[in-house]
Formats: C-alpha cells, structure tokens, sequence
C-alpha cells in the first residue's frame, strides 16, 4: 500500500509487491479512533480489561450470579488506584503529582486530602511494604509529589504549569466560530485568576480557622468525638467574579464589563518551578552563599521573564478576541457611523454658519464702506466749508483793513465833525484796534463795518463809490465795547477757576471731617500701636510710615492720615495719663498703656454693655465647667471682645473688688 496526496488529503491504495514506485510520499498519520483510545485507556488503568466482553456487561446490568458480581466489584475496587509498581516510566512521567498520589485527587484539593492520600500511597509503596529499598523510583516519586503538594509555594509553582494549554486562537477566525473557538481558552486561563489563588484560599481557611466559630466548630462534641470536617475544606475554583463571554444575543454592557476583567486581568501563575527547570539551577547544591545568591538572582530574572510573556499571552488573548467579536465589530461599526453622521452634521452646520457669517460680513462691510464714503464725503464738504469759510473771512479781514486804513488816510485830524475821539491819535493804535476786532469779530461782522466804510467799491481802482469817513467812529467804538468784553470774559473766566477751587477746597474739607468723625476699628487701634512701636521717636517722617503701616494693614475704605493717627495717638496718650476715676476705668486705661507698650489689639476701653453682657455671661456660665470652654463661650457672648480681653477683664474688676473691700 502507498500514500499519494490527493486535493491535500491523503488517500491509501493498494499496489503488488513488485509495483513500487520509485519516490514514496511520506506523512505523518495522527493516531485516533475508537480502538485506540480504549488502548489508551486500558493502559492508564483507565478502563476495564473486560470492558468489551459480555461478562463485564452483565455485571454492569446485573445478570449475573452473586459471586460473579461481588468477584467484579473487587477487581473493580482493586483497579481503581494506579499501580505504580506495574507501571513503565513512560507511563509514570505522564502521571501528575495529583495522580500519583491518588488517582482521583482533584487539583484544588485540602492539605488535609494530600496527607491521606499520602498516606495511603506510603502504605503501599513504602521500601519496607514493598522490600525494593530506599532508591526505589516510585517511592521517590511519591515523596517528591508529597513534598512539592505539602508546601504551599512549590504547590502554587507547579499548579502553574502542571496540564495547561497555553495555545491561544490565531487571527482570521469566522464570526461563526468565534465563541467556540474563544469561550474555552478564557475558560481554560480563568484557572490563574487571582479569586482562584491556592495561596488565598489557604490563607482564607486559615482564618476561617483561627476565627472564635471555627475554634467552636473544632472543639469535641459531648460524646468525645471530634467534629469531622469536610474533606474538602479548600473551596473550588469559582468563575462567580469573572463575567461570562456570553453569547451574539449578551448585552454590550456585560461584554465590556467581560473584556474589562480580561484587560486587568491578575493572575497568580508562578513559574519559579518552571524557570528553576530551564536555568538548571539547584539552589540547594550551591558551593557558597555567593552562588546560593546568584542562583536565585538568575531563576528570579528568568521568573520575571517568564511572568511578562504570560501577560503578554494574555493581552494578545485579549486583542485578538476584541478585534475578531462581531457585537464589538457591530458597535465599533455604529460609532464610526454616528461619529462619520455627526462629523456630517458638524461640516455642514459649519458650513451654514461660515456661510452666514460671509453674508453678514459682506452686508456690514457694504454698509461700513457706504458709510465711509458717507463720512468722507461730509468730511469733505465741511473741509470744503472751512476753507471756503477761512478764505471769506480772510478776504473780509484783508478788506475790512484796507478800508479802515484808507479812511483813516482821508480823514482830516482838525475836522469837527469828527469829533477828538473819532480818529486815532496814531497809527499804532489804530492796527491794535484793527487786529483785535480781526481776532474777535465773524466774517458777517467784518463785511457789516467794511460796507459801513464804503464797502470794497471805495477801495477799486475803477470804484466810484466814496470813503465813508465817519464809519470811523462806529469801527472804534467797536473796538472798545470788543476790547471791554474781553476783559469781561477774561475776569469771569478767572471767578469760574477760582469758584471751582472753592468748591474742591470745601469738599476736601468736608470729606477730612467726615473721616474724622469715622470711630476707629479694632484693628485699626492694634495697628496704631504696633506702628507705634515699630517706628519710635526721632525718625524722618515717623508719622508718614505710621499712617501707610496702618492703611496697609487694615485696608480700609477711607485711608488714615498722618494728622488723624497724631490726634488719636494724643487722645490714647491723655487718656492714659489722666487719674483713674474708678477701678474700672483704671483698668481700661492701664490695659490701653500695656497694648500700646506691647503692641496688642486691647487699646479700645470696655463699655458699660460690654460690661454688663460680661457679668451676665460670668453668671450664665459657672465655674465647675472646664477652664478653656467656659471662658470661649463667655467670649462668644461679649461681641468685639475675645477670650484674653474677658479673662484680663474679669481679674482686673476682682482686683479692684479686693482692693475696695
């Protein structure tokens, strides 16, 4: 028989002895089949050597006879353990440290099942039940699969790598065939989820143990028996905290709460074991500490390595399923729909209003440069105006001085018609005349004397039009009643600058005794004498920099001046000297001294409501309450005052009751 690849698969046929072919196809056949897995399963002890027999079945059917049954349900129970002894080494390398301890022993059992078990193993494969000595590799293998169970970090390191698949599906796979293909291996790694830690569920047994119902729970019961614990204290491995993969139909809430768990995935796995392994380091065979030391330094450095190519599995687990699930495909497909609709939206209201915006910046450019030219054009008609204007009254002012001159020329100094006031009595005084009505007068009032003297005919060459002589006397007079309300103007001018110099002096008058009149704060009488203090006699400006410290530190509306600090300091200091009237008035005006040596806030005498509220509150509260509470709530009750003022208050009125008495 020969193997030729067919459409990639192979297919046998049959050919004569002497028909070979000169190039035979070779392939590798995986092993399967019905009769080889009960080959497998005979040769693990896992199925009985009878299985396929019609006695086996009737056993199991029960019609049988009684002996035969009872002689099958003994080979059953001597059968169900492994044999060790009878088993090759290839066999037992492919038993586990559960298995060969007891066959049925699960992963996740107590300390209390591996103690039985091993006890049971020793029973049987102890060198002195079995007589085949101390180097007996069952026996070995027994007491290394103890030792390495017993001891929580070695168990924690071997349940690590001991039956694990580590394969994670590639990329490409079929919407259809993503939950098969994915659901088992998030099943298959939720084995090292940190909920599954053996070292925390002993530790959680542990102090289950220690705690007052688990001492209860372990005392004897009134017949001398102990309570019997359950045999599987240690609980199992639960999946109550992971969410499940779920299915096309899961909410999208549960499957991102489910890649959530996967994204911070925690897993106890612990490859020391492993790493020790593949370093072939024995930490126990060192030489010296140094190499003791740089051994476990190597297999730590491998571990860490280790540890962060299983994260890395698992992160890639994880992408690879994120990007191959069809509801995260379908959502992922809906954002890039609403976000490309709303990213639409976006450019076409941006559009809408750039398009909005253009047309009223046209419209009010358009309006802006129609009301410029507007606005030009007025500001050239008035510019226009001016010069039009301008060059009137300059025409005025040349004519009006050129008659004014030529009749001054012809009139006769010695005519009486004239009068002695009608003519100037010289030429410069004349012109001062003149320039002053240029300056003052308009051009309407200008041609108005200039038509009295004749108008512009008198002066042409060609003119018949006579000189008015005797118009002289109007233009001086109008210059003296021009010159005169000048003067007027010039004096009410200066009445109005000094009306307004009064009227500021009065308010500055008036606000300063408003300031005065203003009582001083508290704060104000405590920087006043920290002031005091802190710039003593004899200084340049001492009172300049009392006031600026006060007003800096108080921060008032209406700052303080220097003459108010001096007269409130004046007051301070009178009062301070002037005899005590009464005992309590001494003591206002001794503590008034004290806060000005000492630069306190306690300058301000004490009232008679402050008084009164002070004796009240001493009565409201007793002397049996405590110390400090009493006299803050004392204090509390006296407004303006605090604790100290009421403490130094009430000794200060004592004193002087002594004193009295």
């Amino acid at each position: 028989m020969s193997a030729t690849m067919f459409s990639n698969q192979f297919v046998i046929t049959p050919i004569s002895p002497l028909d070979w072919p000169s190039t035979l196809l070779t392939g590798q056949i995986q092993r399967a089949g019905r009769s080889y897995l009960a080959y497998e399963s005979r040769l693990l002890n896992r199925r009985h050597f009878l299985h396929s027999s019609s006695f086996y079945h009737q056993q199991q059917n029960g019609t049988a006879s009684s002996s035969s049954s009872t002689t099958a349900q003994a080979v059953d129970e001597k059968k169900k353990e492994y044999d060790l002894l009878a088993m090759s080494e290839r066999k037992l390398n492919k038993l586990n440290y559960y298995q060969v301890l007891q066959r049925d022993l699960p992963m996740h059992a107590s300390a209390d099942d591996i103690r039985k078990a091993y006890h049971k193993a020793c029973l049987k494969y102890h060198p002195d039940k079995t007589g085949r000595g101390e180097e007996d590799e069952v026996f070995l293998l027994v007491k290394a699969a103890f030792d390495t169970l017993s001891d929580p970090t070695k168990r924690r390191s071997y349940d690590s790598t001991v039956d694990f698949d580590e394969s994670i599906p590639k990329d490409g796979v079929e919407e259809a065939d993503f939950y098969n293909e994915y659901g088992p291996v998030f099943e298959r790694n939720l084995r090292f989820a940190s909920f599954n830690d053996p070292a925390r569920q002993v530790s959680a047994k542990n102090d289950d143990i220690a705690s007052p119902s688990a001492k209860k729970k372990g005392k004897k019961n009134k017949g001398g028996k102990k309570s019997n614990n359950s045999s599987n204290d240690m609980p199992s491995p639960t999946k109550e905290t992971c969410p499940s993969l779920g299915d096309d139909s899961t909410p999208l809430s549960e499957v991102h709460a489910f890649y959530d768990f996967w994204i911070h995935f925690e897993s106890w796995r612990d490859f020391t074991l492993k790493a020790t392994k593949e370093t072939e380091h024995d930490v126990e065979a060192a030489d010296s500490r140094d190499e003791k030391r740089w051994m476990k330094q190597e297999i730590e450095r491998k571990v860490k390595k280790m540890k962060r190519e299983e994260m890395a599995r698992i992160n890639l687990l994880v992408e690879r399923a994120m990007a191959a699930d069809p509801r995260l495909k379908r959502e992922r497909e809906r954002e890039r729909n609403e976000k490309a609709a709303k990213e639409e939206a976006r450019k076409k209201l941006e559009e809408e209003k750039a398009e909005q915006e253009r047309k009223e910046r046209e419209a009010k450019e358009a309006e802006q440069k129609k009301m410029a030219e507007v606005v030009a054009k007025e500001k050239a008609n008035d510019k226009k105006l001016k010069e039009q204007q301008k060059k009137q009254l300059r025409k005025a002012k040349q004519l009006f001085r050129k008659l004014t001159m030529t009749a001054y020329q012809a009139a006769i100094p010695n005519n009486e018609s004239t009068g002695k006031d009608a003519v100037w009595d010289d030429l410069e005084q004349m012109n001062d005349d003149i320039e002053l009505l240029c300056d003052k007068l308009s051009t309407v009032e200008l041609n108005a004397l200039s038509d009295a003297l004749g108008g512009a005919a008198a002066v042409e060459e060609d003119g018949n039009a006579p000189i008015c002589v005797d118009a002289l006397v109007e233009v001086r007079q109008c210059a003296q009643e021009t010159a005169a309300g000048a003067e007027r103007q010039s004096l009410l001018a200066i009445k109005q600058r000094q009306h307004a110099r009064e009227v500021a002096a009065e308010k500055a008058r008036e606000a300063k005794l408003a300031r005065a009149s203003t009582p001083w704060t508290k704060d104000e009488l405590s920087a006043l004498a920290k002031a005091v203090k802190k710039y003593p006699p004899g200084g340049s400006n001492r009172w300049d920099a009392i006031a600026l410290f006060i007003n800096n530190q108080c921060k008032m509306p209406d700052p303080r001046s220097k003459e108010e600090c001096i007269e409130k300091y004046n007051q301070i200091a009178a009062s301070v000297a002037s005899p005590p009237a009464q005992a309590s008035s001494s003591h206002d005006k001794d503590s008034t001294a004290e806060a000005d040596k000492d630069g306190g806030s306690a300058i301000e005498p004490w009232t008679e409501e402050q008084d009164n509220l002070l004796q009240e509150m001493l009565r409201k509260y007793p002397a049996d309450m405590d110390k400090n509470e009493r006299w803050k709530a004392i204090a509390k009750g006296v407004p303006g005052r605090s604790k100290k003022d009421c403490v130094e208050r009430f000794k200060a009125i004592r004193e002087a009751v002594r004193q009295k008495t």
